[in-house]
């Protein structure tokens, strides 16, 4: 397992040396996606951190803090190599990879509305009320594991 911004710096970076930078929330939605593909295809986290069931989707608490800042702009920083000495196996390189290219061309509403689907485990793990829904509940690896084993399954054919 690795720390979420860790996950997040590849995520940023090849986003910039693309052209194609992140706005905090498609960030997000990438570090998700590559987390439960890395439970569904190699039956262990990705990411150290809890995912969080949060109105707007699926959430890790520390990479909103970090770049909360930016609102709904892209960011055009690099992140700097010097904040982690971990390098990421080759499991986690694949999972990174095949979650952006999976999901690059998509904006972040696009994503947003995808994690919210009737089924997801942000739908799963979200409690409502009768105002609506409440946040910061935890989505259980399990269940973010057995959702994104069957898009496998069913949409790539793994």
């Amino acid at each position: 397992m690795y720390p979420a911004l860790l996950v997040a710096r590849q995520f940023i970076n090849k986003g910039i040396a693309q052209g194609r930078p992140l706005t905090p929330m498609k960030l997000q939605k990438l570090i998700y996606m590559a987390h439960g593909l890395h439970l569904a295809r190699h039956e262990k986290p990705l990411i150290a951190e809890q995912v969080m069931a949060w109105s707007y989707g699926p959430v890790i608490p520390d990479v909103y803090a970090r770049f909360k800042r930016f609102g709904n702009n892209p960011i055009t920083t690099p992140f700097p190599q010097s904040d982690w000495d971990d390098e990421l196996d080759p499991q986690a390189e694949d999972s990174i990879n095949f979650a952006w290219d999976i999901a690059k061309d998509y904006n972040a509403i696009q994503l947003s509305n995808w994690t919210h689907i009737e089924g997801s485990p942000w739908f799963q793990s979200v409690s409502r009320n009768g105002d609506g829904v409440i946040d910061q509940e935890p989505i259980d690896n399990e269940v973010i594991k057995d959702y994104f084993t069957e898009i496998i399954r069913r949409d790539v054919g793994e």
